[in-house]
């Protein structure tokens, strides 16, 4: 009996020191994740940092900056959209305006499609493939939009 005990006793300290580490990754962390300048998506490993913004009429802008977070110009980058929407898939292309690169085109209407955004840093450059759901609406913990929340959910 004192065996049974023992084991079973040896069984719940075992669970409960494997469910502790578990609970600490559900807590809301922000620390990993940089909020960017104007509130949209930090495309990560790209060199200056992007960031990918949905604007108001659905056009997409990226703007660049350096470690500090500060804005720095577009020069040789370039990059290329596909987003895969429920009417098919649409290619979004952009050129210069400003510091920024900005879509000649719309993105799709609609919600919760995959969006694949290719960026190379010079024209020779091997492209860099980002994929993330577009998904529009606010986190109601950090109020982004959803494609660019910050939290660990």
């Amino acid at each position: 009996m004192k065996i049974n005990i023992r084991i079973l006793s040896l069984a719940l300290a075992l669970c409960a020191s494997l469910a502790l580490p578990a609970q600490a990754e559900d807590k809301h962390d922000h620390s990993k994740h940089k909020v960017s300048p104007k509130g949209g998506k930090l495309l990560e490993k790209t060199e200056p940092h992007a960031e990918f913004v949905v604007e108001k009429d659905r056009t997409v802008t990226i703007n660049f900056y350096n470690d500090e977070m500060k804005p720095v110009a577009a020069t040789t980058q370039t990059v290329t959209t596909i987003a895969d929407a429920k009417d098919g898939k649409a290619k979004l292309e952009f050129e210069k305006k400003g510091d920024s690169l900005v879509s000649k085109t719309k993105l799709p209407e609609g919600d919760g499609y995959n969006v694949v955004v290719q960026f190379k840093q010079t024209a020779e450059a091997k492209p860099q493939n980002i994929r993330f759901k577009l998904e529009m609406h606010t986190c109601g913990e950090c109020k982004l939009a959803e494609y660019a929340c910050i939290c660990e959910h």
